[in-house]
This record gives C-alpha cells, sequence and structure tokens, in this order.
C-alpha cells in the first residue's frame, strides 16, 4: 500500500518538472507606432517676442570733486634809514611796519574743493599780515566804547579778531546756471590792483592807495558772465551785499552794496576792472554814506607788464583821491625788475591812515623799485627800496616830524 503510494507521486512530480524545463515560447513584438504627422507652422504674425524683464537703471554716478590747494610763506627784514632808532617802523604802511626784525609776514594755507555745481574755498593764515586784519576787523566789527558809568558788553568781534590768527577767506559757491555763481561767506575784496598775498603783487610793499580800500567783505556776491562762462568769462559783473568793510559781525543795521565789472579778453593780455563799494556804515555813528569807486588796468607786451590804479574816496566832507602806475620786467626766467610811482591827495582828514591831530589834508608821493630773484618758480628773493614824500610833515625820525621817509626791505617767499 506505501509502495503504491510513492509510485503516486511519483507519476505526479515527473511531468510536472518536465513542463517547467520546456522554455515559453516568445510574445510576438507589438507592431511599431507611426510617425506623428509635423505641426502645422504657426503665422509669423502669430509669434510674439519672449517677455524680457527690464535692466533696472544704475544710480547715476556722484558728480566728480576737483580739490586743490595753495600755499605761501613769506618773511621779510626791513630798514628804515630816515629813522631815528633801528626799530623805528615806518608810517603809511600796510604790512611791511616792523624795522629791524626778521618778521613772519604771513604763513597761508588755501584750499578748494570744486565740482560742476557748487564749490567752497577756504583760506587761513598766521602772522604780521593777520595780526593787522584783524586789528581793523576789531575796530570794525565792534561798537564804540560805552559812555561812561555804563559797562560794556563784550561783543563776537573780540574774540573773533584778538589774535594773530586769519580766516582770511571762507565762502560757499553754488553754480545754477553755466553764466551765473553765488558766492555765501568770507571773501577779499574786489578792489584794488593789489592783494593780500605778497607773491601775486609785482613789488612787495603795498601802494598807499591798497592802503586806503577794504580787504575783507562778509556778505553774498552774484557774479554773472556777460561774455565767456563763469569758468572762463571774459566779461563778467559782480553784485555784493556786504556788512561793510573789514567787519563781521556787522555793528550797525545799514548794509554797504558793491558792484565790480572786469573784462579780461582771450589772449590780450589785457584786465580792466571797475569796483564801487557805497553804504551808511562810515563815520563815529555809522551813519554817513561812505563811497569807494576804483579802476584798475593792467597790459602785458612782452616781457613787460604795466598797470594803473585810480581811486576815489568819500566819507561826508573827508576825501582823497589817487593814482598808481606801476610796471614789471622779466629779464629772464630766474630774474625781474618792478617799479612803481604814486600820488594821493586828502582833504578833511579823507585818508584816515597818515594820523596827525587835525587829521591829514595834504599830498603824498610814492616811488619804489625793486628786484626779485626767482629759483624754480616757487621761491624768490626780493630786494626792495621805497620813498615817501609829503607836503605835510607826517612821517617821523624819533619823535620830530619830517616830510620824508626812505626804507630798504630783503623779503623770502616761497609758494605753491
Amino acid at each position: 500500500m506505501r509502495l503504491s503510494s510513492t509510485v503516486l507521486a511519483i507519476s505526479l512530480i515527473v511531468p510536472m518538472a518536465a513542463r517547467a524545463e520546456v522554455p515559453a515560447e516568445a510574445a510576438p513584438a507589438p507592431a511599431e507606432a507611426p510617425p506623428a504627422p509635423a505641426p502645422a507652422p504657426v503665422p509669423a504674425a502669430e509669434v510674439s517676442a519672449p517677455v524680457v524683464a527690464p535692466t533696472p537703471a544704475a544710480p547715476a554716478a556722484p558728480a566728480p570733486i576737483a580739490f586743490g590747494w595753495e600755499a605761501l610763506v613769506d618773511t621779510y627784514y626791513l630798514y628804515t634809514f630816515t629813522g631815528d632808532t633801528k626799530t623805528q617802523g615806518p608810517i603809511g604802511r600796510q604790512f611791511d611796519t616792523t624795522a629791524n626784525s626778521l618778521s613772519l609776514n604771513y604763513a597761508k594755507l588755501g584750499v578748494h574743493a570744486d565740482t560742476d555745481l557748487v564749490s567752497f574755498r577756504m583760506d587761513v593764515g598766521a602772522g604780521h599780515t593777520a595780526a593787522v586784519i584783524n586789528s581793523a576787523s576789531y575796530g570794525a566789527s565792534n561798537p564804540p566804547p560805552a559812555p561812561p558809568g555804563v559797562a560794556a558788553a563784550p561783543t563776537e568781534g573780540q574774540s573773533m579778531y584778538g589774535m594773530a590768527f586769519l580766516l582770511q577767506q571762507a565762502f560757499a559757491t553754488v553754480r545754477p546756471h553755466a553764466n551765473v555763481s553765488i558766492d555765501a561767506g568770507k571773501f577779499v575784496t574786489s578792489a584794488s590792483a593789489e592783494v593780500i598775498e605778497s607773491n601775486k603783487n609785482w613789488l612787495y610793499s603795498r601802494s598807499l592807495l591798497f592802503y586806503g580800500v577794504p580787504l575783507l567783505h562778509t556778505g553774498l556776491r552774484v557774479n554773472g558772465a556777460i561774455l565767456g562762462n563763469i569758468a572762463a568769462p571774459e566779461l563778467v559783473a559782480s553784485l555784493q551785499i556786504i556788512n561793510g568793510w573789514n567787519n563781521d559781525p556787522d555793528i550797525n543795521s545799514d548794509k554797504t552794496f558793491g558792484l565790480n565789472v572786469s573784462y579780461t579778453p582771450a589772449n590780450a593780455g589785457l584786465t580792466v576792472a571797475a569796483t564801487t563799494y557805497f553804504g551808511k556804515e562810515g563815520g563815529p555813528d555809522g551813519t554817513n554814506t561812505r563811497l569807494l569807486l576804483d579802476g584798475v588796468v593792467t597790459k602785458d607786451i612782452g616781457n613787460m607788464s604795466v598797470g594803473a590804479n585810480l581811486d576815489y574816496y568819500k566819507l561826508a566832507s573827508a576825501n582823497w583821491f589817487g593814482i598808481a602806475a606801476m610796471g614789471r620786467f622779466i629779464l629772464s626766467d630766474s630774474f625781474n625788475v618792478a617799479a612803481r610811482a604814486e600820488y594821493l591827495k586828502s582833504k578833511n582828514g579823507g585818508y584816515a591812515v597818515i594820523t596827525v591831530p587835525t587829521g591829514f589834508d595834504g599830498s603824498l608821493y610814492e616811488v619804489t623799485a625793486q628786484g626779485a630773484w626767482t629759483v624754480g618758480k616757487h621761491y624768490e628773493l626780493r630786494a626792495e627800496v621805497r620813498a615817501d614824500m609829503s607836503d605835510k610833515e607826517v612821517f617821523l625820525k624819533g619823535t620830530t616830524p619830517r616830510k620824508n621817509q626812505v626804507t630798504g626791505l630783503l623779503a623770502a617767499l616761497a609758494y605753491f
């Protein structure tokens, strides 16, 4: 019975194994699908350009700033041949006032920054020139002494101008148009053929006329180029509204007005300028109208330059008139000679820089000659001889009045 069961199991397993060893017939591969038809072309009018996001505009580059600077060191030694003592200084001089002393006349640094639209300028200095200008500003910026028994209140002028450090210029400029610029702050005067810096003048000592005109102003100045433009003007006019002469702060309610017109044609070597200042700021009480008329002409003729300066000043009944003629001849790159002659007439104490008990009423004459040796276009040695004369005894030898004075001067200037 057991055998029969075994035979039955074998008979069932063997056929099943045989079927497993026979490989199944591969199914036929499906037929390849026909290619899809190409899409119909889209008309060109219906094709739209790809959308591109706009590139943001780059921020405007800041206007380039041009920086500049200049510097001056000015020293001198002066001897008064007609003085009684070796240290007796000359009378009627603006800055060269010290005799028999090695003097630091002026050490100055000027800086400026410019763009197409705005700029600023600042000049600072120290020395004898700074002290002289501060002295003039101190008097012009402080009211008269208080009446007896009344305490005088301190003023800004006392603190601003009681030292030998000078803020010569400090002003901001805006150019709303290529032909217009507006300056606000403190700036040098437009009057005179000469300036504060010795190296920019033909002669070292300043003229009698220079001593009688203002030095600095604080206020507003509007410049308009009539020919050319502000960057390179040929004919320019300037209107000024200022405190007065050499003063900041002002000590009364009135203001001084100034007008300057200058003509410098291109490549002509010619400069013609006319300036006026007028306002009710003169006299002891500051209520008299003060008037100044100033004219300057200079002309280059080859190696020679010639010039003339005329001034008229009036304050109530006091007045003065003066004329100066000057010239310079360049002998070589390293040597030049210069000379000046001038005449001034004062009435009723108009030319107040010469102090006598009743005010100066007379005539002044001056002749100056100079030789200058230049080294590397940035250094100069100047030797100058000057004679001042008058029809009145306004000069001194010791305490003795006299009608003339003679001085000699050596100066060394370095500038950039």
